[in-house]
């Protein structure tokens, strides 16, 4: 997806208004999720070791506490944990250990596949999700790479991304109606095709992997849904921007 995971827009801060702040944050944290469960091998995932941006991501992390009024920095330190790993010096092994954790032997608890953590093995059923996430891609416009799958925790997690970015730009030109098809596709996604394993994924990875990189990875996923839960909220986000 040659790293839009990472598009960097420039606004003048002092002129926001919190929620649109908040859109910048969130797609900021998804993209960062999706580049990090990405193909180490893949241009987004390179993106990563680049100072620009691990300060972009590093300040959404502050940005996002100082929104909270707490002394809580878990996001910030989880993200400063996987910054010391983001070493080019170690991209072999980062390398080696995706191959370790996410290879075809791999546990369907920490599996980054949707499906997989779904109880229904139904054939048709299957069939039919992948159909659905392939149809929302479609729809705003995104390609997905024929090396991944729809239902991979990148791809997914790339696509939230897109359309938070996507409402803020709406936003930005005036496009109510356009603003309110992209909440609502990004509310109807999350319900149909991301918390009912996201949370599940992130917690395994962070717990039971016996690793370096990827327990952090997992770790820094958790903390960042946990954020999402209450500023994603329709009851925080109220009736508008």
């Amino acid at each position: 997806m040659n790293g839009r995971a990472f598009i960097l827009i420039q606004f003048d801060m002092d002129t926001l208004t919190k929620q649109s702040h908040l859109l910048e944050i969130r797609s900021t944290l998804y993209g960062t999720v999706s580049a990090l469960f990405s193909d180490p091998e893949s241009e987004k995932f390179a993106m990563l070791f680049t100072p620009k941006i691990q300060g972009c991501v590093l300040d959404a992390c502050f940005q996002i506490e100082e929104l909270e009024h707490s002394e809580e920095t878990a996001l910030s330190k989880s993200f400063q944990m996987l910054m010391s790993k983001l070493d080019e010096k170690k991209k072999e092994n980062i390398r080696n250990e995706f191959v370790n954790v996410f290879g075809h032997t791999l546990s369907k608890q920490i599996a980054p596949y949707a499906l997989e953590h779904l109880k229904n093995s139904d054939v048709f059923f299957r069939t039919q999700k992948l159909a659905d996430l392939n149809g929302f891609y479609k729809a705003f416009g995104m390609e997905v790479e024929s090396i991944e799958r729809a239902d991979h925790i990148s791809t997914q997690t790339e696509f939230l991304s897109y359309l938070l970015l996507k409402e803020r730009l709406a936003e930005r030109n005036g496009l109510i109606e356009e603003m309110g098809v992209c909440r609502d596709a990004f509310d109807q996604f999350q319900k149909d095709h991301f918390m009912d394993w996201a949370g599940m994924f992130a917690g395994n990875l962070a717990t039971h992997v016996d690793s370096e990189f990827y327990p952090l990875a997992g770790r820094f996923f958790s903390i960042s849904l946990e954020t999402e839960k209450y500023y994603g909220s329709s009851t925080f986000r109220g009736g508008g921007c």
